[in-house]
């Protein structure tokens, strides 16, 4: 089973620093825009086979594990 989130990231960020914070995570940056539909922060979507780095993730992102997709 894989879990997703997809969430915005701060514009200043860097889709090499984003990717280097997935990692750390145990998880992947599947999907990124930059500057996102609405112009402003990356859209990204991570995703991890573990339940519990995924929501690691969230924590650090102050993102809800309600919002984890499973699939």
């Amino acid at each position: 089973m894989t879990y997703t989130i997809q969430t915005d990231i701060a514009h200043t960020a860097t889709k090499s620093e984003i990717k280097q914070f997935a990692s750390e995570h145990n998880c992947i940056l599947s999907k990124f825009q930059k500057n996102g539909p609405a112009g402003g922060n990356h859209f990204c979507v991570f995703t991890s086979n573990s339940l519990d780095c995924i929501q690691e993730l969230c924590d650090q992102l102050s993102y809800p594990h309600k919002n984890i997709i499973k699939n």
